[in-house]
């Protein structure tokens, strides 16, 4: 097999990339970090009186979770909390905070981190698969952070000996209540043509390509702004229940909310080949398709199969698609997932217990 660019030179270009991470990984940094760190957290851990979440303040882009734990409460953040954060928190504390609830006001965040010793901090990282330096950060100062995605799992532990998860994000547009109130926009006749509307990433090239190319033939596969979140639910909600099959372009890997919607919305995800490789898609279950670069080119076949799934498996498949996603894939049960591997966690290092069982959250067997 012969093609036109350098095989060498890519070869090289990767050796030399891995070599220079694994060069700044040996560095004594992350030795004294990660003992700075690890005795943080067991003075703090000594300082506060934590036996059992109890009190969950909540970033605003997980304003649409709700505890299922009665003992639990949940406390919605401001999305600019940090420009007047709470004060004289209890012991028991726990903050869940995303990336994006932070990045705007990181140094606020991080002198709110080192004020409040008595609140366990955890950072939720929904953009760790491609936003490596706000994710080094934020491990770096959170009391234990989650990555959403395999990829740079390992990499991005050097930063914390305190790590969760990871934990893959999930349906956080739309409340449980809400959906099943709305489950008649569900049951309605729908597209046969994809639904693929992605925000334009300049660096990304290789996607936009991907977008531009499948784009000719789908126009429904396309570009778009941030128009989503000037739309109320029930408009973007009935936007995904339009239609039957959704087209699904990364800008890395990492499975990415979109793929959740589209099944807690009963449709037919269509995925990169190369998510196969992902401990992550274990938890999807057979209905997504998967596409192959000359897909790409010519889209009408796998499409075709998506509609031809989604139509074979009725109303029965449409539904318990759906119940499956809110079971498995909704901000309630990753949140509830986040709190016990925290509790776990906590209890390890207080009884000073060097076992591990968690393994990957919500995956059975990794």
């Amino acid at each position: 097999m012969t093609n036109s660019f350098n095989h060498h030179d890519f070869i090289q270009r990767i050796s030399s990339l891995s070599g220079q991470i694994n060069d700044l990984l040996q560095n004594e940094l992350f030795d004294n970090w990660a003992l700075t760190k690890r005795n943080h957290l067991i003075q703090r851990l000594s300082q506060v009186k934590f036996d059992k979440t109890e009190q969950v303040y909540l970033g605003h882009h997980l304003h649409s979770a709700r505890s299922l734990d009665d003992s639990m409460d949940f406390i919605n953040l401001a999305e600019d909390f940090l420009l007047n954060p709470p004060e004289n928190l209890p012991d028991n504390s726990v903050f869940i905070l995303l990336n994006n609830d932070v990045a705007r006001h990181l140094q606020l965040y991080i002198d709110f981190y080192n004020s409040n010793p008595n609140a366990i901090i955890v950072i939720w990282d929904w953009d760790s698969q491609h936003w490596v330096q706000m994710s080094a950060l934020l491990a770096m100062y959170s009391d234990f952070y989650i990555s959403s995605t395999s990829e740079n799992a390992s990499i991005l532990s050097h930063f914390s000996p305190n790590i969760l998860g990871p934990v893959f994000a999930c349906v956080h547009q739309w409340t449980r209540k809400f959906i099943l109130e709305n489950f008649d926009v569900l049951m309605k006749e729908r597209l046969d043509t994809p639904l693929g509307m992605h925000v334009f990433y300049e660096k990304y090239v290789r996607r936009n390509r991907a977008i531009a190319t499948v784009n000719k033939i789908f126009p429904t596969v396309s570009f778009a702004g941030n128009e989503y979140k000037v739309k109320n639910e029930i408009e973007n909600f009935t936007e995904w229940a339009n239609h039957k099959s959704h087209w699904i372009m990364p800008v890395m890997s990492g499975v990415p909310i979109r793929v959740f919607n589209a099944l807690i919305c009963g449709g037919i995800p269509l995925l990169p080949k190369f998510y196969q490789n992902l401990p992550e898609i274990s938890i999807l279950g057979d209905v997504p398709l998967y596409y192959e670069t000359s897909d790409l080119i010519e889209p009408k076949a796998i499409n075709d199969m998506a509609i031809a799934r989604f139509d074979g498996s009725g109303e029965s498949g449409l539904i318990g698609r759906v119940c499956s996603a809110i079971a498995n894939h909704h901000v309630d049960g990753r949140c509830q997932q986040i709190f016990h591997a925290l509790e776990d966690s906590i209890g390890k290092v207080k009884s000073n217990d060097r076992s591990y069982t968690s393994g990957y959250v919500g995956v059975k067997g990794l």
